[in-house]
C-alpha cells in the first residue's frame, strides 16, 4: 500500500483522578482500599504518572536499554485538582509533565503537547451556562499557571458536549476540542456541499472539522478513531508493542485523498494502571513509530496549523463517549452501568441530581443575596477565586480589595472567603464520577455528597428549611448495595458527621496534646493551630490536660481562641470539652478547682466539673481526625499489646518444638498455638516494617518470613515489597559522584539479596531508571568509563550497559 501524503498520528491520554480530599482539613484521608498506599491518587501515581515520566525499553533479555519521558511524545491532559496534588505529592513527576509540554513546543513547532480541562470534570451539558463559564475560565487559568501559556485546545469531560459549551469554549480563546465518532450527527465536505446523515460512530475521524455554531463562531473538532482507542482501553492492545504500532497504522487508507491524522485518545491510565506495563509499551510504541517511513507523532494544534479544517460537522446535542444515552449516565437510569447484577438499577442517579440541582439553586441564591453587600460583582468574584487557589502563598487581602464594594471588616472578609468557598464546593460536587459507577454507597459517590455536606454547612445558616429539603429529595435514591438504605440515611449518619468546625480542631488539638503529640502536627491540614498557657498532669492511668488553643483556617481566615479540657481515663476513654476563650483570669480558678478533683481521682466530681464549666456538646476518640485517631488507636493497643507480648514470647518459644513436631507429624496443630505464633510474628514483621521506614536494615526479616512461612502464615508481602522498592530508590539516589567508592552499591545488592531470599517480588522500576540516568551521566563525564562496582550493580538491576 503506497501512501502519497505525509501520515500524521496524535496519541492523547486523558489523566484524571477525581478530587478526594475531605473537604473540611483540605487533604486526602488514607483509603484502605488503596492498601499498600495510602489513597487511590498516591497508587495511581506509582502505577502510571510517575512511570510515564520514565517509561523503560527492555530487550528481548528483559534489559533496560533506554528511558523514555513519553509525556513528550503524546498528546495529553491533566485534570487540574490533578495536578495540584501531583505538585504536592508528587513533585518530580509534575515538573517532568510540564517540562514535557515545554520540550514538546520546541520540537512541534511552538504548540506544546498539553491541553487544558474543564476544571473539575463536570458535565458541561448538565450544568449551567454559569458553572459552564466558571469551569472553562478555572481550567483555562489553572492551565496558564502551570505551564506558562494559554492553551490551544480543552477537554471537555467525558467529551460531553452541547452547543452552549462549545460556545463557552470560542468565547474564552479555545481553539478545538477532541470527541467521540458516536457525538457526530453529520458532515459534508465544504458549505458548497449538501449535508450527509451520519449513523452513530461512522463518520471519518482520519481529517478535522469545523463546527459553526449559532452565533455565528465556530470551533475545530477532531474525532478520536473508535475503534483503535477501544482496542487499547479494554482489548488489552498494550499486551504488544507491535500490534498496538499495526492497529494505529491501520487506521490509514490510500483512498483517502486528504492528508490523515490518525488519533487515539483514551484514559491516560490504561498507560500503567489499568494495564499494567501499558507506559512501556506506549513508549515502545512511540518509538517505532517514529522510525516509520512517512509517519510523523504530533499534536492537534500542529497538525491544524499545517493542516486547517474545510469538512464541517454537526453535532449530536448533549452527547458523551461513554454513555449511548447521550449525557444520561449521570442523570437518569440509561442503562449504562460497569457490571450488571441481578435487580440492581441506577434509578438513584435522577434523585441525586436533583437533590445536587436543588442544593446548588439554594446555595446560589444565599451567596447572590449575602455577597451583594460584599463584592461589586459576586459572580466575577468567583471567576477570579481561582487566582486565590493558584497563589503560593495566597493574597487574600489584595483579592478582596480587588472586589469588595466597600472597605470589608475582618468579620465580613471571613464571610466572604466562606461564601467563595461554598461555591468552590458546589462544583465540586457535580464531578461525574459520582454518577458513573453502579452504586450510591460507592467510594465516588460518597465523595461528592461530602462536598454537598460542606455547601449545607456554609449554606444552611442563610436558609432554615435548606437541609430538610434537601434530605426529602435524597430520599427517593435508593442503595442496591445496602437493601433499602436511601441517600438522605447515607447522608445524615455517615457524611455530614463528618463535618468540622473550629470548636472541633481545638478538641483535636487537646486530644493530640495530652498524649505527647505537638498541636503543631495539625498544621499538615488547612489550620493553623497554636497552644497558649497550658497544663498537663498524669497520676496512673488518668491524665488531663487544661489549655488555651488557638484555631485559624487557613482557607477562609476564621480564626478563634478556645479553652479546652481534656480528661483521658485509661485506654480509649478521651472527653474534651471546649468553650469560648474569655480571659486568663476568668479561667483560672475552673482550671484549678479541675485539677483538685483530678488529683484526688474523683471521676464522677471531675465530670460533674466539667459539665459545669464547658456545657454543651463533648468530643470522644471518635470525633478527631481519621488519620490521627487510627495512630492513636495503634498506640493504645500497642501499649495494651506490650504489656502481654512477654507471655506470648514465652509461650511461642517454648512450645516451638514440640509445634514443629506436631506439623511434622501432619497432625493439626493447637490452636491457641497459631494464636500466639500469629501475635509474636506479626509484631516481628511490624517492627521490621518500622526499621524499613528509618532508613535502617530488616536484619529480622529473613527469620520473620521463615516462619512464617513454615507455619502456613501469609505476611503482608505487599508492604514489605513497596518499602524495600522505596528503600532501594533512596539508595540508589545517593550514587552520586561523592559516594563511587562508599557502601552503597553493596548496600544495594544486600537489599536485593534479601528481596530474592524473601521471595518478595519488588517492582524495581524508579530504582532502575534512576540508576540508568546516573549511569549516562556518569559516563558523559567520565569519558565512557565507569568503575567495576557499577558495571555490577547495573547487572543485578537488569540494565545493558552497552546500550549507554
Amino acid at each position: 500500500m503506497v501512501f502519497p501524503q505525509t501520515r500524521f498520528i496524535c496519541i492523547h491520554g486523558h489523566f484524571y483522578q477525581p478530587p478526594r480530599e475531605n473537604p473540611w482539613l483540605e487533604y486526602i484521608e488514607v483509603q484502605e482500599s488503596a492498601h499498600p498506599y495510602h489513597d487511590w491518587n498516591e497508587r495511581i501515581a506509582e502505577e502510571c504518572y510517575i512511570p510515564n515520566t520514565e517509561a523503560r525499553i527492555v530487550d528481548s533479555d528483559n534489559r533496560l536499554v533506554e528511558v523514555v519521558n513519553n509525556f513528550e511524545h503524546i498528546s495529553f491532559n491533566f485534570g487540574p485538582t490533578l495536578l495540584s496534588w501531583l505538585e504536592r505529592f508528587a513533585r518530580d513527576a509534575y515538573e517532568t509533565i510540564l517540562h514535557a509540554d515545554h520540550t514538546s513546543r520546541k520540537t512541534r513547532s511552538g504548540h506544546g503537547n498539553a491541553m487544558a480541562q474543564a476544571y473539575n470534570h463536570m458535565i458541561l451539558p448538565l450544568a449551567s451556562r454559569r458553572d459552564k463559564i466558571t469551569q472553562v475560565v478555572w481550567g483555562i487559568r489553572d492551565f496558564r499557571s502551570r505551564f506558562n501559556r494559554d492553551p490551544e485546545g480543552m477537554w471537555l469531560p467525558e467529551t460531553a458536549a452541547d452547543q452552549e459549551t462549545l460556545q463557552v469554549l470560542v468565547d474564552h480563546g479555545i481553539e478545538f476540542t477532541v470527541l467521540s465518532p458516536t457525538q457526530a450527527m453529520g458532515c459534508r465536505e465544504s458549505a458548497a456541499h449538501d449535508w450527509q446523515s451520519l449513523n452513530p460512530g461512522t463518520i471519518d475521524p482520519s481529517r478535522p472539522y469545523v463546527c459553526n455554531l449559532p452565533n455565528g463562531s465556530k470551533i475545530t473538532i477532531l474525532f478520536l478513531d473508535g475503534p483503535i482507542s477501544h482496542g487499547i482501553a479494554f482489548e488489552s492492545l498494550l499486551n504488544s508493542a507491535e500490534e498496538f504500532v499495526r492497529r494505529i497504522l491501520a487506521g490509514f487508507s490510500a483512498s483517502r485523498p486528504w492528508t490523515q491524522l490518525v488519533t487515539v485518545a483514551t484514559d491516560g491510565e490504561s498507560y500503567g494502571h489499568h494495564h499494567r506495563f501499558g507506559e512501556m509499551a506506549l513508549a515502545c510504541a512511540v518509538q517505532s513509530l517514529e522510525r516509520e517511513p512517512r509517519v510523523i507523532l504530533t499534536n492537534f494544534g500542529e497538525f491544524l496549523d499545517l493542516y486547517p479544517p474545510t469538512a464541517e460537522v454537526e453535532l449530536i446535542e448533549k452527547s458523551s463517549w461513554s454513555c449511548a444515552h447521550g449525557v444520561g449516565r449521570w442523570s437518569d437510569d440509561c442503562g449504562c452501568c460497569l457490571e450488571a447484577k441481578d435487580g440492581w438499577t441506577q434509578k438513584w442517579r435522577k434523585p441525586l441530581r436533583s437533590a445536587l440541582n436543588l442544593l446548588r439553586d439554594r446555595a446560589d441564591h444565599v451567596f447572590e443575596k449575602e455577597t451583594a453587600i460584599l463584592f461589586r460583582n459576586p459572580w466575577e468574584a468567583r471567576e477570579q477565586y481561582i487566582q486565590m487557589k493558584l497563589a503560593d502563598p495566597p493574597s487574600w487581602g489584595s483579592f478582596i480589595a480587588d472586589h469588595q464594594c466597600r472597605s470589608l471588616t475582618e468579620e465580613e472578609s471571613t464571610l466572604a472567603a466562606k461564601f467563595l468557598e461554598m461555591q468552590r464546593n458546589r462544583m465540586l460536587m457535580y464531578t461525574s464520577c459520582g454518577w458513573f459507577f453502579d452504586d450510591i454507597t460507592g467510594l465516588e459517590s460518597m465523595q461528592i455528597l461530602t462536598y454537598a455536606a460542606r455547601v449545607m454547612q456554609l449554606a444552611s445558616p442563610f436558609d432554615e428549611s435548606l437541609h430538610k429539603d434537601f434530605l426529602a429529595e435524597l430520599s427517593s435514591a435508593v442503595s442496591n448495595n445496602n437493601a433499602h438504605q436511601t441517600a438522605d440515611e447515607l447522608f445524615r449518619d455517615y457524611v455530614y458527621t463528618q463535618r468540622v468546625d473550629l470548636r472541633q480542631v481545638a478538641a483535636h488539638v487537646g486530644i493530640m496534646s495530652l498524649v505527647g503529640h505537638s498541636a503543631q502536627g495539625m498544621n499538615s491540614y488547612c489550620y493553623d493551630t497554636a497552644l497558649g498557657q497550658h497544663v498537663r498532669k498524669a497520676s496512673g492511668q488518668w491524665s488531663i490536660f487544661l489549655g488555651e488553643v488557638a484555631v485559624e483556617s487557613r482557607i477562609t481566615g476564621e480564626k478563634q481562641v478556645f479553652v479546652v479540657a481534656v480528661l483521658h481515663l485509661g485506654g480509649v476513654d478521651f472527653r474534651s470539652s471546649v468553650k469560648d476563650f474569655t480571659s486568663h483570669e476568668d479561667h483560672v480558678k475552673e482550671g484549678q478547682d479541675l485539677l483538685a478533683s483530678f488529683a484526688v481521682q474523683s471521676s464522677t466530681d471531675l465530670v460533674r466539673k466539667m459539665d459545669r464549666y464547658f456545657p454543651g456538646r463533648y468530643f470522644t476518640l471518635s470525633d478527631i481526625f481519621a488519620e490521627e485517631r487510627a495512630k492513636l488507636l495503634e498506640t493504645i493497643t500497642e501499649n495494651m499489646y506490650s504489656e502481654q507480648a512477654d507471655s506470648f514470647a514465652a509461650f511461642y518459644r517454648k512450645s516451638k518444638d514440640l509445634a514443629r513436631f506436631i506439623k511434622k507429624s501432619r497432625a493439626p496443630l493447637p490452636d491457641t498455638f497459631l494464636a500466639a505464633a500469629g501475635f509474636v510474628l506479626n509484631r516481628a514483621l511490624q517492627s521490621e516494617l518500622k526499621k524499613l521506614e528509618s532508613g535502617r536494615y530488616p536484619d529480622g526479616l529473613k527469620r520473620v518470613f521463615r516462619e512464617t512461612k513454615f507455619w502456613g502464615m501469609a505476611p503482608d508481602r505487599n508492604s514489605v515489597a513497596r518499602l524495600l522498592n522505596r528503600h532501594m530508590l533512596n539508595l540508589v539516589k545517593k550514587l552520586d559522584e561523592d559516594s563511587f567508592d562508599s557502601g552503597v552499591p553493596q548496600e544495594i545488592n544486600k537489599f536485593l539479596d534479601l528481596c530474592r531470599y524473601v521471595g518478595v517480588s519488588v517492582n524495581l522500576g524508579q530504582a532502575q531508571t534512576r540508576f540508568f540516568q546516573i549511569l549516562k551521566a556518569q559516563k558523559a563525564r567520565h569519558s565512557g568509563t565507569l568503575p567495576s562496582h557499577f558495571h555490577d550493580l547495573a547487572n543485578r538491576l537488569s540494565i545493558d550497559i552497552r546500550s549507554l
